[in-house]
């Protein structure tokens, strides 16, 4: 009898133990699990505060690019068409100055038609207005007139329903920054630019020095690849960069949900 009560008492107390370290298990799962949720909820948080953050710069940045369009459209190139006129009227006044005036003419021609492709370029509704493909084509055209690069332009298929109106002024301030960069710092020669390929939106390669990603990553250099990379994620695409010093550059933009 007495070994049956021992026998019981150790089960009793073996079951007790068990429970007590369920429930400590337990108790420790549960506790993790709140946790983990919390830390998603508060890294949700901040992702989501980020992206405002970026939204709102985005947004100022497109707002003080729409007024400084304006003021180019507006100031600069009334001023262009007033010179324009004051040269007309002295020819009318003097006609043997006429061919003399020619080289300022085509130079204020030259100047008028640069200020009215910047200032549309820099027109956000104008942009939207357009769309991807006109505004690609009408940059290409200004790097053309303005740099007289060597650019291939080979087009894909644009397939609309793709891209909202975000993603295309999204894509399109990227692919002015890639070239933007690649003018003032790769001394590049030739250009090749291809879009509305199935693996990709945009790609830009040039024949320049090219570059040390991880050297430009810890430079005053980095912000402008920063900033496109932030304009690319803001939209749901990705910034892929091929480069090496001497080896030229290509950059691919491509929508993450076509990987």
């Amino acid at each position: 009898m007495k070994d049956f009560d021992l026998y019981l008492g150790v089960i009793v107390l073996t079951l007790a133990l068990s429970l007590l370290i369920a429930g400590v298990i337990i108790t420790v799962i549960l506790a993790t699990r709140q946790r983990l949720n919390q830390e998603m909820k508060i890294a949700a948080m901040e992702l989501a505060y980020e992206k405002e953050l970026r939204e709102a710069e985005t947004e100022l940045q497109e707002q003080l690019m729409a007024h400084f369009a304006r003021e180019l459209h507006d100031n600069i190139g009334h001023t262009l068409t007033y010179m324009r006129l004051q040269i007309e009227n002295k020819k009318l006044d003097e006609p043997s100055l006429e061919q003399a005036f020619e080289p300022v003419e085509e130079l204020l021609t030259q100047a008028s038609d640069q200020i009215r492709l910047l200032s549309r370029s820099m027109n956000t509704d104008f942009i939207q207005e357009l769309g991807l493909k006109r505004s690609i084509e009408l940059e290409i055209n200004r790097l053309q007139k303005m740099t007289k690069k060597d650019v291939e332009y080979i087009e894909g298929h644009e397939n609309k329903d793709v891209l909202d109106k975000n993603q295309q002024l999204m894509a399109y301030r990227i692919f002015q920054e890639i070239l933007n960069n690649s003018i003032k710092h790769s001394g590049a020669t030739k250009y090749s630019i291809r879009s509305f390929n199935q693996a990709y939106l945009l790609q830009v390669e040039d024949n320049g020095q090219g570059f040390s990603t991880d050297e430009v990553n810890y430079s005053f250099k980095a912000s402008g690849l920063t900033n496109m990379k932030k304009r690319a994620s803001l939209a749901n695409m990705q910034l892929d960069i091929e480069t090496a010093p001497n080896k030229g550059c290509k950059i691919t933009l491509k929508l993450l949900d076509q990987e």
